[in-house]
């Protein structure tokens, strides 16, 4: 089953060429996506202990969620790229879907990591 997603070239070009184009890029972006999640959780955490041991308030719990949509961005990619074997989401509403959650979680750790700053550096 697993080798049907990793050598299937449905229009025409080699395998070797489909997987060097089209499933190891979904799978690094996916991983990438993941990665960039857990920065900002490890950035909620490292808060977390600030706000414990300086008794500042940091807002530590909107920095553990704004980045769900990072997660959820992941999961769509991976569920439709990396298994569904898509070269691209789904255009109608799916990728729109899966951008939008990814921008609006980034704007929203932008926004969390820049309080977060700011009560680090005393403004």
């Amino acid at each position: 089953m697993i080798h049907y997603f990793l050598v299937m070239a449905p229009f025409g070009i080699d395998p070797g060429t489909y997987q060097a184009l089209v499933v190891i890029p979904n799978y690094l972006l996916v991983l990438g996506a993941v990665l960039l999640w857990l920065a900002f959780i490890v950035m909620g955490i490292i808060a977390r202990r600030y706000e414990i041991v300086l008794g500042e308030k940091t807002n530590w719990q909107f920095m553990m969620i704004a980045p769900t949509g990072i997660l959820f961005f992941a999961l769509i990619q991976l569920y439709f790229c990396g298994l569904g074997g898509k070269m691209m989401l789904p255009k109608g509403g799916t990728n729109y879907l899966a951008y939008g959650l990814f921008l609006i979680s980034g704007i929203l750790s932008l926004s969390a990591n820049i309080r977060f700053f700011k009560v680090t550096k005393g403004g």
